[in-house]
């Protein structure tokens, strides 16, 4: 099940609010401008299958979401590390980072923790299959996908290409709760 929690940035050991109604959930990014809904994934996923392999056998659904919603380009990120052995990707998107433009993530399997940095506060949503957000340009961002991370996500962008992801400086990210703290 989906929940968000919302922190301070000044106070990550004391959450806010801590949500799991997808309503409450979908409203209260919608304040921060960022869009969540719930969409069945139409094709069976293993998260860990090579990326082409995915966006392969989920093409008439990724087409249709980037038709829906005007996207050009798009990546699918999958690992399965069930030995818990980490790997560059995992590490990559634990920092804190950002893209210029805006992007869509569409949870295929498995599940992780999508860190939202907007304004001084932090909305750490727990993605399952399924769920779909909407991020805004430049949102900084970060994904925990826990110790034994297992997930396929598809990412969306309006550019010809997928962009580059700009680091935000610091260990901003490092204070707050992972998936495995959840």
């Amino acid at each position: 099940m989906s929940s968000l929690t919302v922190y301070h940035q000044s106070s990550p050991e004391y959450p806010n609010k801590l949500l799991t109604h997808a309503e409450d959930i979908a409203s209260t990014l919608a304040a921060v401008g960022v869009q969540f809904s719930q969409v069945p994934v139409q094709q069976a996923v293993t998260a860990g299958t090579a990326s082409d392999e995915l966006l392969a056998a989920s093409r008439v659904q990724v087409d249709q979401l980037m038709t829906a919603h005007g996207y050009a380009t798009a990546e699918v990120l999958s690992l399965c590390d069930e030995r818990g052995e980490g790997c560059e990707l995992a590490r990559r998107l634990r920092a804190e980072q950002s893209c210029q433009p805006a992007h869509l993530h569409y949870y295929l399997a498995g599940r992780g923790l999508l860190a939202l940095h907007i304004g001084e506060y932090v909305y750490s949503l727990l993605c399952e299959k399924g769920d779909l957000l909407l991020l805004p340009s430049t949102t900084a961002h970060w994904f925990d996908g826990g110790e034994h991370p297992r997930f396929a996500v598809l990412r969306l962008f309006d550019s010809a290409k997928v962009p580059d992801f700009v680091p935000v400086a610091g260990e901003f990210a490092a204070a707050f709760a992972g998936l495995d703290d959840c």
